[in-house]
């Protein structure tokens, strides 16, 4: 096996980076590319084991929108978007629950125990109600079972990374009658990112971070702050799917998340880089 190409005095400049951050909790949204590519996944959960047996406090947030498409069309159901996002009846609902909560979320779990890291389930710690939006002709629009997130039990969450673990979390929500929720992963990532106040809210996505030219990698811009974001997106610069990944990152900052970041989770140890670094790829958004 070839030796990696890391001299004593950058090894020991990257400890000393990552003993600092043990006091700042990250949260990390794993989703897109990240969970589909079985080499991404393995590059970013290597990652996610690594920083934890580091001790650096972290928090794992996830979706499954691929997977769960997958599931309702092995059982026959077409998923219904209204408004761009996914209509949740009960029948789907049911599906959901069952691959983020019994396949994905385990699955992480056993994974992320098979390196070594003290990694835990932990289902039951978001709190929301129904989500209703408002339709162009200013008319409610139902949703579903699709929620919003009302509240984030910090105290579990702060007790997993004060024993140096790391919580992995569905994004699943239960209503006032404790019942579950779909929630936007994005969304939910951002909520524990705020209750946390975390240091860091990291995006793992499929596209590399804000690119001012998007026909052009290397016009990517490093760092913005929410003002030039939001002028971005009015004048068009930043658009499509683009747009809710930089809000979620708006989200996590109006939440008390200190910096959000949007990483290309394509690129295996993306994730990694931004603590043994001080320089990464992606965009940096900050107040």
């Amino acid at each position: 096996m070839a030796e990696l190409g890391i001299s004593a005095e950058a090894f020991a400049a990257a400890i000393d980076r990552l003993c600092a951050r043990r006091d700042h909790p990250v949260v990390v949204k794993l989703g897109g590319s990240a969970m589909e590519d079985p080499v991404s996944t393995e590059a970013c959960l290597k990652s996610v084991a690594a920083l934890n047996k580091l001790r650096v406090p972290l928090v794992l947030v996830h979706g499954g929108g691929k997977a769960i498409d997958r599931a309702m069309a092995e059982a026959g159901l077409t998923p219904k978007k209204v408004a761009g996002r996914r209509y949740t009846d009960e029948a789907t609902l049911k599906i959901v629950v069952h691959v983020l909560k019994d396949e994905i979320n385990l699955d992480l779990e056993a994974k992320l125990r098979d390196l070594s890291a003290a990694a835990f389930s932990v289902q039951d710690v978001l709190f929301g109600e129904r989500l209703t939006l408002t339709g162009e002709d200013g008319q409610p629009v139902d949703l579903g079972r699709v929620g919003k997130i009302t509240g984030v039990d910090s105290r579990v969450l702060k007790a997993f990374l004060r024993d140096g673990e790391l919580p992995i979390i569905p994004s699943l929500a239960r209503d006032s009658d404790g019942k579950w929720l779909n929630i936007n992963a994005d969304t939910a990532a951002s909520a524990v990112a705020g209750a946390l106040k975390a240091d860091k809210a990291i995006f793992l996505t499929d596209t590399p971070g804000v690119l001012r030219d998007q026909n052009d990698p290397n016009s990517l811009i490093p760092l913005l702050n929410e003002r030039e974001a939001r002028e971005l997106i009015t004048s068009g610069v930043i658009d499509g799917g683009m747009v809710p990944k930089v809000e979620a990152c708006f989200e996590a900052l109006d939440a008390g998340a200190r910096t959000a970041l949007i990483l290309d989770g394509r690129v295996p140890y993306s994730l990694l880089d931004v603590f043994l670094h001080n320089t990464f790829t992606g965009t940096a958004i900050t107040r």
